[in-house]
């Protein structure tokens, strides 16, 4: 993978992917590392920003409805390390540790971005929620 774009491309589709797992903020913080060291301050916040409102949104999301925006957010984010890759090219080394950091994480991650809603319960005895593992034991 030697082309700029190409590189940018499958970067992106892996940090937009990654958003929705655990390994997300380890990931982000490799991607405004990325960005402060590549780009002036006014670039670095909107690169940064977008990320974050990408998150934010993809969390806000129903499961079945984010598959259109994982692809309009990952060429958003192409685009951002494009325009990187084009101002610093001695970037894409790092841009490829990223890249492959992303790929590790997320192969061993699942996704945790979950909506749970509960409403108007009642209930005489324990009532147990839970948005992950949970082991739940009652003594007599």
């Amino acid at each position: 993978m030697s082309a700029p774009l190409e590189l940018a491309t499958a970067a992106a589709s892996s940090i937009v992917g990654a958003m929705a797992t655990t390994a997300w903020t380890d990931i982000r913080e490799s991607c405004v590392a990325l960005f402060h060291r590549y780009l002036d301050g006014e670039a670095q916040t909107a690169a940064v920003t977008r990320l974050d409102t990408h998150h934010q949104a993809l969390a806000a999301t129903p499961d079945d409805a984010r598959d259109g925006m994982t692809g309009i957010f990952a060429e958003h984010t192409a685009q951002d390390l494009a325009a990187l890759l084009e101002r610093s090219p001695e970037a894409a080394g790092q841009l490829r540790s990223l890249l492959e950091e992303v790929r590790s994480a997320s192969a061993s991650e699942v996704s945790v971005i979950s909506h749970n809603r509960v409403e108007n319960v009642k209930a005489k005895g324990d009532v147990i929620v839970t948005g992950r593992d949970a082991n739940v034991r009652k003594g007599k």
